[in-house]
């Protein structure tokens, strides 16, 4: 992380950065898998690939069972002034914990057409290994945004953004929000919901409508629910 650099790790992960010529600072692949990766390394032999011993691979690995291939990838750094004017759709997650949750909400939004995810400081790292697998390329073709809080809530407002948090007491649904507008979804931790601070900078609530007998939804769950009906809005004439 100190050289901003993430792991691809598997071959779907770097057959997908390749296909999708994101950019790579190089590719390391176990000994004893050279002759399975010998296509792709003579398809794209323009990148600097490196064979090593097995032992040290499975040390890199995150995990259990490795597939042989791991890619070294720099950071991507989203401008986020490219929101500014935008009629866009876009998720902020405040305090997310668990890596698997983000993962699965980044690979959601890549499948629902989100146009970026905003992540508050207390966010776990979305470019952690476990983050990185739960979302399957959805961290290649996402833009993510980290260490975003009151200001940049507060600049995307002046833009026209409506700022729209999940709270289970909200008085609205979801499904009377109108999403064809340049929209900010704010979705909270399972443990505490959504912080003060960024909670004051929401223009509305809005509810998921479950039985009242369950205290709540998982995030990734959650947030797919909401995105759902966003797609849906913005997609009306595929439903046609």
């Amino acid at each position: 992380m100190r050289e901003q650099m993430f792991l691809l790790e598997g071959k779907t992960m770097v057959s997908e950065a390749l296909q999708g010529k994101h950019p790579l600072a190089r590719v390391l692949v176990d000994e004893a898998h050279r002759e399975e990766y010998q296509d792709l390394y003579e398809q794209y032999s323009g990148l600097e690939w490196l064979e090593i011993d097995s032992r040290l691979f499975k040390a890199i690995a995150d995990t259990e069972t490795p597939q042989g291939i791991i890619a070294v990838a720099p950071i991507p750094t989203p401008d986020f002034t490219c929101l500014m004017g935008q009629n866009a759709s876009l998720i902020l997650l405040d305090q997310i914990a668990d890596p698997g949750n983000l993962g699965t909400i980044i690979r959601t939004a890549w499948a629902l057409d989100i146009d970026g995810i905003l992540l508050s400081d207390g966010c776990t790292d979305p470019f952690s290994p476990k983050a990185v697998r739960a979302s399957m390329g959805g961290i290649l073709n996402v833009p993510v945004y980290t260490s975003a809080g009151e200001m940049e809530i507060e600049l995307l407002k002046t833009q026209g953004y409506q700022v729209i948090g999940s709270a289970l007491d909200a008085s609205n649904t979801i499904f009377a929000n109108d999403y064809q507008k340049p929209t900010v979804i704010v979705i909270g931790s399972e443990a505490r919901g959504i912080s003060p601070k960024i909670k004051d900078c929401c223009t509305s609530f809005s509810r998921i409508p479950i039985n009242p007998a369950v205290d709540s939804l998982n995030a990734a769950v959650a947030c797919a629910i909401i995105i759902m009906e966003v797609w849906k809005q913005r997609n009306s004439e595929l439903l046609c």
